[in-house]
């Protein structure tokens, strides 16, 4: 067995619980006990299978996601611009090292077809956050220009990600296709159930994508430093 494999087989029986814990509506000790399990347990991952040569940038991207993930589970006061703010941090550490990997490629080939693919992208992702102001929040709110910002921040990381995957098509560029993917559908689902109507689904939806998107974003992580380590040998 892999040093990691016991980190792992933690991380999603916890995940696991936790998200059939909210599904079915077990008693809320379960989730009080499993949810702190998760991050602890994908970032003991994360450190196993870089051989103990963490980076800041992937520590701080899961502390800040680890840190939301316990307002949420304590019904901190004032959650919404609380969370954002932490969200958006972690968001933009994302983007900076999207950013520098789409620089990394050299005479970058776009076809029409992958023009076409991008473009409807980017309305598909401008369409949801018209969408979601629209639906639940009013311009006249007090925190309307920071949910703005944190919505064009999500679709501008979707434009990267999307961008990236088409040109660059390998496990680090997958991965943080379904990472991005991941914290949209998370993000947009918290909001609705938060913001517009309690329906179970839309709180499923979201515990469910949160969880997965952590275990995307290490495999990311992950991918993207044994590639620099083999374009630097």
């Amino acid at each position: 067995m892999d040093k990691s494999t016991p980190a792992l087989i933690l991380y999603f029986a916890a995940s696991l619980v936790y998200v059939l814990s909210i599904v079915l509506e077990l008693d809320t000790v379960i989730t009080f006990l499993f949810k702190p399990m998760i991050a602890p347990a994908i970032f003991f991952y994360y450190w196993q299978e870089s051989k103990g040569k963490i980076l800041l940038i992937p520590s701080l991207v899961l502390l800040l996601f680890y840190i939301g993930d316990m307002m949420i589970l304590i019904e901190y006061e004032n959650l919404l611009v609380s969370l954002m703010i932490l969200n958006l941090i972690a968001y933009m550490f994302l983007g900076s090292y999207l950013t520098k990997d789409l620089l990394k490629i050299n005479n970058p080939k776009i076809s029409s077809y992958t023009f076409l693919i991008i473009c409807l992208i980017i309305v598909f992702l401008l369409s949801l956050l018209y969408l979601g102001l629209s639906i639940v929040f009013r311009s006249t709110d007090s925190n309307y220009g920071l949910l703005i910002v944190y919505g064009v921040t999500l679709v501008l990381l979707g434009i990267e990600a999307v961008t990236y995957y088409i040109l660059k098509n390998d496990e680090a560029s997958f991965f943080i296709l379904l990472t991005i993917f991941s914290l949209v559908i998370s993000d947009l689902f918290y909001v609705l159930y938060n913001h517009y109507a309690q329906f179970n689904v839309f709180v499923n939806i979201n515990v469910f994508c949160q969880v997965l998107s952590l275990y995307f974003v290490i495999k990311y992580f992950l991918y993207r430093s044994h590639q620099n380590t083999l374009e630097n040998s």
